[in-house]
Order: structure tokens, then C-alpha cells, then sequence
């Protein structure tokens, strides 16, 4: 296919190639539709490097293998990057110090193609990636086709999470225009005239469906399909064979495989090779473009397919080929004896790898073929379904796939997994909002389990501790966790009893620094977290960065939730375990409002939100979202606050009812509807009254009606407001970087000379409804109301904080320098700088510094 009018694109990736020779790495995402030529605009890149460059193929034709594209660099990587049994996170840092190695004189080049098919390994690689090569001398290109991408998909998210990366860059590769085509339409010997313009319009510019039209000849196809089809029909047989092989074979095919399968040999490919509709890379023969396979691949009559899938696998199989591979195969050729043993070896590599979406689908793949296992193979195979459903957040499909294994096992006589499985499914409802049913599970778990001294009885117990935990609990968590601890320390050496002892601490802790006691409960999380990364336990790694960040937001300890949110999320996001992703995610955006970060709270609550998920992980976007629009007048919250109140109520835990009560009360006073407060405080109250836990009581506590008694312990800001020391309590909060609730301590007091001072604060936070609350009741007295101070509003609409970190952009200060400057985290200074750029309506910081952004700074 002819390069044309790629020269301005070309240009730039020779920029990022230079870039990144002088130690300044980039990852450049290249998007284009199908078609459009960007597998030859990377080889045009790969053959102007003076490096070598390894390219990685992601296979759209099967349920991809973790990492497929890096096992196909790896003879271009230095031996060590992948060693067996190797970590997914060893793997990672091995890639990322390859990278950091100088490679000859010039950058290391890795090219991963088509990662619209991407397992997600291989997308969390690349996330891996883009938050380090900017300090690499390397230059990684990703292709992708944008339409195959979706709101909420993988790689979306990918490209928003990593777009303002410091080393990040995206070239677009466009249709050609009418003149290109005309250009590459006279290469053929076609006309410039009606000839060309009628094949722009057939094509739309897609260059290779214009080169196939052209070597169609005659008649102009109207679909890609045709195109190509025409061509095929004026092969002979042995090559028409070979075609149909090669398009089963999947988006790659290795010469000596197709070799061993041919009658005819290899002799078979040249008509293919010469027409252009294959060609070779290396030792592998492939279609020129995904396109054509698909549209040969569809017109393999069923018999015949199921023939060459057949021997396609037998084939592989002799050659030790990975499992996902041999699974489509085997899939393919009906063969169930082999789906069974592939796709579950598949299912197990990406699960180990953190592709837990790639292992659900070889997991459904043999449930399709599992009628006929033995009761108790069948009962396994959905449990581990249902595990990765879990992981996945796939919620009520892992409850339904669950207790399918367990009445299966019932129906065995197998009461140890019979327990555990009410256990497991006791942990599921939780996560569905279905707090009542979930502990009645727990309880049937442990009846069931008594007396078994198994690592299941433990497991049920620790699960026990949980729910006690979870409904802020001390005496029963205790109680639980050290009968956890007592009956694991009596049982002999087994598998399974460190992941219920990183279970059973992470309870305790997270209990005791809820509490109160900060340095036992620390310590214990902290025990639980490197035990359970030390063991490749992700479920509960995840666990332990939850609850060291929840108890750091409730406390207001910024600088702790930042450390546990940004190592967390990062955990999370690389291994595919969304319901932790999302509820690390929704904290963040709690944390973001309780510091005034009006921009970076929403964003990451609407992310949630988007994303959808359980129930736990949606109340606290829901309640952020809400407490915005209600602050800065812009709505009701009512829609939000409504769902909030039906998801606290059916969990029913202080953690939950306690900060929707709160927001309630704090949209209900900016209302001015003091009964409203009252009310909604004085119906939580109850809930919340005796838990062990000073902030959630004391949260609700502030709202209560004077002469209603509370009680000790609450958490300082809140004994403070109870006790009418408004000033005090308001220090207090600016001294843990909360200016909205500071503000909301001096309004509440109904001091004049506090009041006028939280209207300022309001002001200057751009929370207008607040500060036209804190007027209205200057005015009811008859104070002197402090004007509005409109003219500090930015005219980019940059927020205080967004002002702060323009000025740092303008004296030359990077991401992480922002980072430290500002105690944020480097994530949060990157979204600031995306918001800054895309509200002054600049592509670069160049252009920000050298255009100006207008506004105040200081």
C-alpha cells in the first residue's frame, strides 16, 4: 500500500523517536479505523529506526493469552524480562528496566498492534508504561481502531487514564482525502476523472479498501467482503486451500505449521503472496489486513472448517502452544475433551497474570462444554467462574454461578465446600448491598463448619470478623478474629491458612485504628498487605489499600490517603480487580471534596459512576456528585441523595448511614430547612449511636438537636461543635485541609463576625449556594453582608487550586514537582494540568506558558 499524505504524522513520530534517544521517553498511541494503513505506517516508523524494534501482535481472533504481544517481542528483549514462574508485577518492572537501558546509540522501539484486541494484561502494561517512560531513552507505539473502542471499555479508559502523562503522545491517521485517492487510483491506471471520484465515494478514503477495489477490476465492490472475495475466486484450488488455513490459523500463522498442513507444501502460498492477499513477517504468513481474514475465515463452509480446526490443534498441540490458543481450536473443532483441559490451563495462566477477564471467558468457554463432567469437576469449574465474575465485578452473575457449585456439592454429601460456599456467597451479597442476607449466610457458613477444624472453618469465622468490622463493631470483630487466629494457630501446616491469616489482620486492624488505637490497628494492615502481596493474594491486597485508605479519608489523615489511594489504585487498576478499583476510585473523590478539589472530585466520582459497578462502590460518588451540585447551586442533589438513602438502608452499616445522614443534613441546612436537619439526623442516629467509631458518630452527632444527648466518644471537630466552640472546631478542620467544613463550623455558629468570615470562604471555594446561605442569615439579623466577590473569578473558569498549579506550570515545574509542591499526588497534578489546557484551549504547556493563561496568580 502506497504512504500517502502521512508525511505531517511521520514527522511527528521521528520527533518522539528523537525525543526518546535523548532520554526523553514517549508512548504514542496510533488510532485510525480498519483499514486505514496503520499497520504500514508503523513499519514506514520501524524502518526509519535505527534501532531494533520489537512489534507485538494482539489477536483479535481468539480470547487472547496474557500478554500475548510481549511473548512475541521477547526475542528482540533481553533474556531476563520474562523468566518462568516470574510475577506479573516482576514482569513489568523487567520490561520497564529494559527500557531504561540504553540500546546502542539510539532508543529502544517496541511496537504493540492492534490493541483494541488486547487481554488486559497487556493494557495494564501499557498503563505501566506511560506513567514511567517519559525518564526512559524508548519509544513504545500502540495501535488501535477508535471505533472499537466504547464508553466504560478497557482501553477507553486506558487512553483517558494515561492522556496527560508527561510522555504520552497520539497520532490520528485520517481517511485519504479525494486527491489521495485520485493519486493512488492513477498507480493503477485508473482515470482522474468520474472514475476516481465515484471510488472516494464508494471507499469514504479508506485506503485499503481502495487498493482492494482496484484489484478487484471490473465492476466496483460495494463492501470490503466483495473486494476481496473477487480477488480469491481467480485463485486455484491448492491456493485457495492454503487461504482458507491461513485464515483459520488466526491473525497469525507460522510458516512451518501451515507448511506441515498443506497437501500441496508451501509452494501453495505464492499465488496468495503474489496477489498480495498474504504476507510474510519474519517466520509468520499473515493476511495483509484483519479485513480480508475475516472475510475468507467467513466463507469456509462448516464441515471443512471443523476439518482444518482439527488439525490446526492436533498441530499445536505437538508444538506445546499456549493454552488459549489450543482452546479456540478445540473450541472451534467441537472437540470437548480438549476445550475442557485448554481453556481451564488458559483460564488459570491469566488469572495468575491479573487478566481476570480473559480467565472468565476460558472458564465460560468450558462451562459451555462441562454437561457431561463428573458432578464434582462441573461444581469446580463454576466455582472458579465464579471467583473471576467476582473479581470482575461481575456480582449477581458470581452469586447465580456460586450457587450453582454449591448445590451441586449439596447433592454430593460435601459439607466442607457446601460451608464455604455459604461463605463466599455470604461476602458476594455484601458487596451486592444486601447486608441482612449476607450475615445470615455468614451465620449458616459457620453452623455449617463447626467442629470441621478446617482452613474453611477459619475462613468462615474471619468472614464473621468482616461483617463486624463492616457494622464498625470492636468487642465481636475481636472476638471473631482471635477464634480465627486460636483455631489457624491449632490446625497443622497447610495451603490456604495464609490467606485467612492476612484475612483475619486485616480485620483486626482495620477495626482498632477505626477505633481509635492508630498503632496496633497500622501495623496489623500493614502485616496483612506484605503478606498478601508476598503471596500473590490480589483479592486481599486489595482488601488491606481499601481499608488503610477508608480509615484515612474518614480521619481526615490527607497525606496517608493519599500514599494508600495512589499505591492502590495502581494495584488494583493492574490487575483487573474493578470492584477495588472503584471503590479506591469513589474514596478519592471523597478526599477531593474534603479538600476543596472541586474538579478532581468529580471527575473521579463521574468515572465510578460511568463505570457502574456494586452497590458499595456507588454511594460515595452518588453522595460527592450530589454535595457538589447542592454547594455551588447546581441542583437539587435530590436524585442522587434518593438512590444514596436506598443503598445506606439496605447495607445498613454505620459507614454507610452515617455520611449519606450527614450529607443530607448539610444539603437540608444550605436549604435552610432546619427541620429537614433535625429530622434526617435524629432518624440515623440510632444507627450510628453506639458504634465504635468517634468520626461516623460524630458526623451525624453535629446535626442532632440540641437537647438531644450524644455522648461520648466523637471525634474532636464534632465535641467541639457539639459543645457550641464553633471558632475552635473551624481551626480544627483548617487544620486538616478541610476549608468547607472550616467554613460550615463558622456558619453554624451564628456569629455575625463568623458568619461574614464563612461567607468569604465560601467564595473563594466557588460554593455559591453555601455562601448565599451563610448572607441569608446576616441579613436575618440585620449584620453587615460582605459583597460577593465575583471579580476573583478566573476567566478561564480555573479553579483556585487549577490557579496554583498554573502558576507552578509557569515557572517551568514538571507533574511531580507540581506533585510535591502542592502535597498531591502526581495522578491529581496530571488531571489539573489536563483541565488547565482543555479550559485555556492550548494542546501543550508550551503554549500555555508562552500564551498566558490570564488570570491571577497570588
Amino acid at each position: 500500500m502506497s504512504l500517502l499524505e502521512r508525511d505531517e504524522q511521520l514527522r511527528a513520530a521521528m520527533d518522539y523517536l528523537a525525543d526518546a534517544a535523548s532520554g526523553h521517553g514517549r508512548l504514542v498511541y496510533v488510532g485510525g479505523e480498519a483499514g486505514v494503513g496503520k499497520t504500514t505506517f508503523l513499519e514506514e516508523i520501524a524502518s526509519r529506526a535505527d534501532v531494533q524494534v520489537a512489534i507485538g501482535y494482539c489477536d483479535g481472533s481468539t480470547t487472547p493469552p496474557p500478554l500475548g504481544p510481549l511473548a512475541d517481542m521477547l526475542p528482540d528483549l533481553p533474556s531476563d524480562v520474562w523468566p518462568d514462574d516470574a510475577s506479573r508485577s516482576q514482569v513489568f518492572a523487567n520490561v520497564l528496566a529494559a527500557l531504561r537501558a540504553p540500546a546502542g546509540s539510539g532508543a529502544r522501539v517496541l511496537v504493540f498492534e492492534d490493541v483494541h484486541c488486547a487481554d488486559e494484561a497487556t493494557l495494564d502494561l501499557l498503563r505501566h508504561l506511560a506513567r514511567r517512560i517519559h525518564a526512559c531513552p524508548a519509544l513504545v507505539v500502540a495501535s488501535y481502531r477508535p471505533e472499537d473502542t466504547t464508553v466504560g471499555d478497557r482501553l477507553r479508559v486506558l487512553l483517558g487514564d494515561t492522556a496527560s502523562a508527561a510522555g504520552t503522545r497520539r497520532i490520528d491517521l485520517s481517511p485519504l482525502t479525494r486527491e489521495g485517492v485520485a493519486r493512488l487510483a492513477a498507480e493503477h491506471g485508473v482515470g482522474e476523472g468520474a472514475e476516481a471520484a465515484e471510488l472516494y465515494a464508494v471507499t469514504g478514503g479508506n485506503p485499503f479498501f481502495v487498493t482492494e477495489a482496484l484489484a478487484a477490476a471490473g465492476e466496483l465492490p460495494q463492501t470490503v467482503r466483495d473486494a476481496v472475495l473477487a480477488r480469491v475466486a481467480r485463485l486455484d484450488e491448492a491456493s485457495s486451500r492454503a487461504l482458507e488455513l491461513v485464515a483459520l490459523a488466526g491473525s497469525r500463522a507460522e510458516v512451518a505449521l501451515v507448511g506441515d498442513l498443506l497437501q500441496t507444501g508451501l509452494t501453495a502460498l505464492d499465488e496468495p503472496l503474489a496477489r498480495g492477499l498474504l504476507r510474510m513477517s519474519g517466520d509468520d504468513v499473515l493476511f495483509r489486513h484483519e479485513l480480508a481474514r475475516l472475510a475468507v475465515a467467513g466463507e469456509v463452509p462448516a464441515g471443512r472448517a471443523i476439518h482444518l480446526h482439527r488439525r490446526l490443534l492436533g498441530a499445536l498441540q505437538l508444538r506445546g502452544a499456549d493454552p488459549a490458543r489450543l482452546a479456540h481450536h478445540a473450541d472451534a473443532a467441537g472437540d470437548r475433551d480438549a476445550v475442557l483441559v485448554h481453556a481451564r490451563d488458559a483460564a488459570a495462566s491469566a488469572a495468575v497474570l491479573g487478566a481476570h477477564r480473559e480467565a472468565s471467558r476460558q472458564y465460560e468457554r468450558a462451562l459451555r462444554h462441562a454437561d457431561d463432567l463428573p458432578p464434582a469437576e462441573r461444581a469446580q469449574l463454576l466455582w472458579d467462574l465464579g471467583y473471576e465474575y467476582y473479581l470482575t465485578s461481575r456480582i449477581e452473575e458470581s452469586i447465580a454461578t456460586v450457587r450453582r457449585a454449591r448445590e451441586l456439592w449439596d447433592s454430593l454429601g460435601d459439607a466442607l465446600r457446601v460451608g464455604d460456599a455459604w461463605r463466599c456467597q455470604s461476602r458476594l451479597e455484601w458487596f451486592a448491598g444486601h447486608s441482612e442476607q449476607a450475615h445470615a449466610d455468614a451465620d449458616r457458613a459457620v453452623g455449617l463448619l463447626e467442629g470441621t477444624d478446617s482452613v474453611e472453618q477459619a475462613m468462615a469465622l474471619s468472614n464473621r470478623a468482616q461483617l463486624s468490622m463492616l457494622a464498625t463493631r470492636l468487642a465481636p470483630t475481636r472476638e471473631w478474629g482471635e477464634r480465627t487466629l486460636t483455631l489457624l494457630d491449632a490446625l497443622p501446616d497447610g495451603s490456604g491458612q495464609d490467606e485467612v491469616r492476612v484475612h483475619a489482620l486485616n480485620n483486626l486492624g482495620t477495626i482498632e485504628v477505626t477505633a481509635g488505637d492508630f498503632d496496633r490497628g497500622h501495623r496489623m494492615l500493614e502485616e496483612s498487605l506484605d503478606g498478601a502481596r508476598a503471596a500473590n493474594l490480589h483479592e486481599h491486597a486489595a482488601r488491606a489499600y481499601c481499608n488503610l485508605a477508608s480509615t484515612a479519608v474518614a480521619q481526615r489523615r490527607h497525606a496517608d490517603a493519599h500514599r494508600w489511594l495512589d499505591e492502590g489504585v495502581t494495584y488494583c487498576t493492574d490487575r483487573d480487580l474493578d470492584p477495588w478499583t472503584t471503590y479506591l476510585l469513589a474514596l478519592r473523590s471523597r478526599l477531593h471534596l474534603d479538600r476543596a478539589d472541586e474538579a478532581a472530585a468529580r471527575a473521579d466520582a463521574t468515572v465510578v459512576l460511568r463505570a457502574g459497578g456494586s452497590a458499595v462502590g456507588m454511594l460515595e460518588p452518588l453522595l460527592v456528585v450530589a454535595q457538589l451540585d447542592v454547594r455551588t447551586g447546581a441542583g437539587s442533589g435530590e436524585e442522587g441523595f434518593a438512590r444514596a438513602v436506598e443503598l445506606a438502608g439496605a447495607m445498613n452499616e454505620a459507614q454507610r448511614v452515617g455520611p449519606t445522614a450527614a450529607a443530607r443534613c448539610e444539603a437540608a441546612w444550605i436549604a435552610g430547612d432546619e427541620d429537614a436537619v433535625a429530622a434526617i439526623a435524629t432518624e440515623a442516629w440510632p444507627l450510628v449511636a453506639d458504634v465504635d467509631c468517634p468520626w461516623h458518630r460524630g458526623q451525624v452527632a453535629t446535626w442532632l438537636p440540641a437537647d438531644l444527648e450524644a455522648g461520648p466518644p466523637l471525634a474532636p471537630p464534632y465535641d467541639l461543635e457539639r459543645e457550641g466552640r464553633w471558632a475552635e472546631a473551624a481551626t480544627f478542620w483548617e487544620g486538616v485541609e478541610s476549608p468547607f467544613e472550616q467554613a460550615l463550623a463558622l456558619a453554624r455558629s451564628g456569629d455575625a463576625e463568623l458568619l461574614a468570615a464563612a461567607a468569604r470562604i465560601f467564595d473563594r471555594l466557588g460554593t455559591s449556594a453555601a455562601a448565599a446561605r451563610a448572607r441569608s442569615m446576616l441579613q436575618q439579623q440585620g449584620a453587615p453582608v460582605p459583597r460577593a466577590t465575583r471579580s476573583s473569578a478566573h476567566p478561564h473558569g480555573l479553579t483556585a487550586r487549577e490557579q496554583e498549579v498554573y502558576d507552578l506550570v509557569a515557572r517551568g515545574l514538571g507533574d511531580a514537582a507540581i506533585a510535591e509542591t502542592l502535597v498531591i499526588s502526581r495522578r491529581t497534578a496530571e488531571h489539573h494540568v489536563a483541565s488547565i489546557l482543555a479550559k485555556v484551549g492550548v494542546r501543550s504547556r508550551r503554549d500555555l506558558v508562552m500564551g498566558g493563561a490570564g488570570g491571577t496568580s497570588g
